[in-house]
């Protein structure tokens, strides 16, 4: 990250609230706050965006942080607190806080953060988001509101009290996150008593002609707080409910085969190993018309420690007609080992190795070399998360067989009035 929060450009509007480092933001408030009385601390957690750098890489986050505070500034002008002071809470952090000075005469600063305001922040930047980076970004969104109130007094020093302040606004938030935490498990639980998810299905196209070669089937609970599939299989595997949930998600995505899927189209699906231990999980169980048509897309949430025994379980599968893909190569476990173990048919880039590719030198000789392995496996290789014409024309050129992303496609949904049962269930 090149720049820090503090310095993210200012808006243009004159109702933009500035960005301020929390020593600035101190002094600016040091004589209102103690002529009036009261001091209101607002900490704001978004929450997941750790996530965003750590799948799309820091420059999207940068990106999502800048419109972020754009949004926030905008959405602040129309509320009581227009006038408060917006500061980084730390240099390179995704997290803010806001000062506003009180009436220490009035009951104002002793109510909460009004629910409606913080609903409308939230709203308005998922929103915001989802327009601009699209619904997996916007999934990874999450706002956590704290409160503390500094009554200044004379004898101490004022920073103090506002840091302290900070510290317990932040505490505050942190708590209100637990409990919302612990909502989003009851929320899965009852995603998967009544069955409320749906599949999106992103086309995977052909790199020569940009014909649709498959779909990859992408689960989403139709709760908000189930939207993203690793927020929805991270509660899964917290509540041991993984199976559950892969069965519920393989099922819908197999189901809307024959509707969304254009004929001889192959439907890749996301397997977790931990999938291939599910006694339910086997090749015959698996019923499709065509397995010859079902790509099992290996997606590595943890390590696979017995490749014997993995090895033996793919080979019942192959038997039968499935293939399999090695999804996130480049990314966390799913590495060299696991390519050479696996003898995938189609191997999947990290979208780490593909955003801004046609710029790196480096990445654009990684992706030459798994394309000449690959062909030497006769394997086909995937560059997902293409998202510019200049990243298609450079993994075009390098010989990537497939690819995915946004700027050629994005997500076919089920039908409304298949969605609007689902939510009705």
């Amino acid at each position: 990250m090149t720049d820090g929060p503090a310095d993210l450009p200012a808006s243009s509007s004159e109702s933009a609230i500035p960005i301020l480092s929390i020593a600035d933001a101190i002094e600016a408030v040091r004589s209102s706050a103690q002529a009036r009385g009261a001091l209101i601390v607002l900490y704001l957690n978004f929450d997941r965006y750790a996530k965003i750098e750590e799948i799309y890489g820091w420059e999207k986050l940068d990106a999502v942080l800048q419109t972020t505070v754009h949004e926030l500034r905008a959405l602040l002008a129309h509320t009581p607190w227009h006038g408060a002071l917006l500061a980084a809470s730390a240099g390179y952090d995704d997290d803010f806080v806001l000062l506003y000075v009180g009436d220490g005469a009035s009951d104002e600063t002793d109510r909460d953060v009004p629910a409606e305001m913080i609903r409308a922040l939230r709203d308005g930047i998922a929103a915001c988001l989802e327009h601009e980076y699209g619904v997996n970004v916007a999934s990874l969104f999450d706002l956590y509101v704290g409160r503390a109130v500094v009554r200044p007094d004379l004898k101490l020093r004022f920073e103090r009290q506002v840091h302290r302040g900070i510290r317990d606004a932040a505490r505050n938030a942190r708590n209100i996150e637990e409990q919302e935490h612990q909502q989003l498990l009851d929320d899965l639980r009852e995603t998967i008593r009544t069955g409320a998810v749906y599949i999106d299905y992103h086309p995977i196209v052909d790199a020569s002609n940009k014909t649709i070669f498959g779909y990859e089937a992408l689960a989403r609970g139709t709760m908000r707080t189930l939207r993203r599939p690793e927020v929805m299989f991270e509660a899964a595997a917290e509540t041991g409910l993984i199976w559950e949930l892969s069965r519920l998600c393989r099922g819908r995505a197999i189901d809307g085969m024959q509707e969304m899927l254009q004929p001889g189209a192959l439907l890749f699906l996301n397997i977790d190993p931990h999938d291939f231990d599910d006694p339910d999980f086997t090749e015959h169980a698996l019923v499709v018309d065509d397995p010859t048509r079902v790509v099992l897309e290996i997606t590595e949430r943890v390590a696979i420690k017995d490749y014997a025994r993995f090895r033996e379980r793919l080979r019942a599968f192959r038997q039968r007609g499935f293939r399999f893909a090695v999804d996130d190569a480049g990314s966390g476990y799913a590495g060299l080992g696991s390519i050479a173990n696996l003898e995938p048919d189609f191997i999947k880039l990290d979208l780490s190795l593909i955003t801004g590719i046609d710029h790196n030198f480096i990445k654009q000789d990684l992706v030459r070399s798994m394309v000449t392995f690959a062909n030497d496996q006769h394997a086909r290789v995937i560059a997902e998360g293409v998202e510019r014409a200049a990243e298609y024309d450079a993994v075009r050129a390098l010989g990537v067989h497939l690819v995915q992303g946004f700027f050629l496609h994005r997500p076919k949904q089920f039908p409304d009035k298949l969605e609007g049962a689902l939510r009705s269930a």
